[in-house]
């Protein structure tokens, strides 16, 4: 059983839309899409069912060129294969439910990485070579004792748009990171879509 409160987990980025990824199941996922005024998801068509719902603020979302003004306590369902996009007129925050094929057939992989004993000029070409080996949707755990900063920032550099970063635990002595796939090419992808939006690496402080 998993419980979260949504409104404590509303965290706005100036650069870009946050998606925090809640529940990444086969066939089922969750995400919590955080948006600034003037922020938006770029239009895109998903392989299963979308269900989309306001908690925060108020949205433009747009059905192939058809706009829906959607505010708090609404909620909108998309059939697979519609083009769609999203726009937020103002700081809104939004819960998306995926369904269907949404990993195209390829099962989810959680596997945990121990890098505190491995030697530092082998762990990031390590940890770059099992992030490439995944599917999308597909994700594995990261090991360390202090907050792998500059990896964040490589992901970032290195692999754009391509990967999502939830910590799991957070120090003092233990980090623990869930890294998923959510993309395999270099760009801002989409949220929405059976591979759950371009959540960006977020850069932590140590």
């Amino acid at each position: 059983m998993l419980k979260h409160n949504l409104n404590e987990l509303i965290e706005f980025d100036s650069r870009r839309f946050n998606p925090k990824v809640l529940i990444n199941d086969p066939g089922y996922r969750m995400v919590l899409l955080s948006l600034k005024a003037g922020q938006s998801v770029p239009e895109h068509a998903t392989s299963g069912k979308v269900t989309v719902y306001v908690i925060r603020g108020h949205i433009a979302f747009y059905e192939q060129d058809i706009p829906h003004e959607m505010r708090e306590g609404e909620v909108i369902g998309i059939a697979a294969g519609i083009k769609h996009r999203v726009d937020a007129r103002e700081d809104s925050a939004l819960l998306v439910l995926a369904t269907g094929d949404i990993r195209g057939g390829h099962p989810a992989q959680d596997d945990e990485i121990d890098i505190r004993a491995v030697p530092r000029p082998q762990r990031h070409p390590l940890i770059f070579a099992k992030f490439d080996s995944l599917a999308i949707g597909s994700s594995f755990r990261l090991l360390n004792d202090h907050d792998p900063v500059p990896l964040s920032q490589q992901f970032e550099s290195l692999r754009h748009g391509q990967a999502a970063w939830e910590y799991l635990e957070r120090g003092p002595s233990i980090f623990r990171i869930r890294i998923t796939k959510i993309s395999s090419q270099s760009t801002p992808d989409t949220l929405l879509t059976g591979t759950i939006s371009p959540a960006q690496v977020q850069n932590r402080t140590a």
